[in-house]
């Protein structure tokens, strides 16, 4: 071989060799160190204890400079759901979606991808939060515990849409997996609707009850009490409207505000 052709070649060995390492590099994780990793371990004690702008600061104050390492997907799912305890819808918002998105095991992802599911319901988009319960069912082991908690927030995403059926499915799912968790009893309560209403007050007593119907059809505002047995007692349930859709019931709960602001729309059998 003559110098010449060994001196051509060069230039390729020398990126087939950078080509080598950039592959090997891509695999490689960069880890905190201990001192960073403790700060984390602040912000999760801070959340335990409800101080919500100690985990803040402590996950930010990681992240400032270990945004690029492994374990910031922990730090920003604690910062974001002390975000979301705070009512920093926002903030929550875009700490969830970084924790799913770099999250190094499915518990974490699914937790987050949860979290997102239930920032959606809050904020009306049952769309969204359909997806996203959706996703997490499809990953998670649906004999945990945490389960429940996603079927029940499917269930009522479901309903919003008005695909009572489908809710029902989740619901019944979740009554009979998890029939002890409190969130089952809950289900209880949703499962079978197919309107909504508004619920106005709760009474022992059926004669409070009426009496409060009664006061409020003075004021212009029809009512109707329905009994229903809610953690296995019996209740008197003051009532407001029957809607056949969400849309339509948010839409008369304007007015119907103004008259009684506790009112809070349900779903109804």
């Amino acid at each position: 071989m003559s110098a010449n052709t060994a001196t051509s070649r060069r230039p390729w060995c020398i990126a087939a060799a950078l080509g080598l390492l950039l592959a090997a590099c891509i695999g490689c994780v960069q880890h905190a160190g201990p001192e960073e990793i403790k700060l984390i371990g602040d912000a999760q004690a801070a959340y335990a204890r409800s101080d919500d702008q100690a985990a803040i600061a402590k996950a930010g104050e990681f992240l400032a400079q270990n945004s690029h390492t492994a374990e910031a997907d922990v730090a920003y799912y604690v910062r974001g759901l002390a975000h979301y305890r705070a009512k920093d819808l926002p903030a929550a918002r875009e700490d969830l979606k970084q924790a799913a998105e770099r999250a190094r095991g499915k518990g974490l992802r699914v937790k987050a991808v949860k979290a997102l599911g239930d920032l959606a319901l809050e904020t009306g988009d049952a769309d969204w939060a359909r997806t996203l319960y959706t996703q997490a069912l499809d990953e998670m082991d649906l004999d945990k515990p945490s389960a429940d908690e996603v079927r029940y927030g499917l269930g009522c995403a479901l309903q919003i849409k008005g695909l009572w059926w489908d809710a029902d499915l989740q619901f019944d799912r979740l009554m009979h997996d998890f029939p002890d968790r409190p969130v089952a009893r809950l289900a209880g309560r949703r499962i079978r609707c197919q309107a909504w209403t508004f619920q106005l007050a709760a009474f022992d007593r059926q004669d409070l009850a009426e009496a409060e119907s009664a006061r409020l059809a003075k004021i212009g505002l029809k009512t109707a009490v329905r009994e229903a047995v809610v953690d296995g007692k019996l209740q008197f349930l003051l009532q407001a409207g029957w809607y056949e859709t969400r849309a339509a019931a948010e839409a008369a709960g304007k007015t119907l505000r103004a008259a009684a602001s506790d009112a809070q729309l349900v779903p109804a059998r």
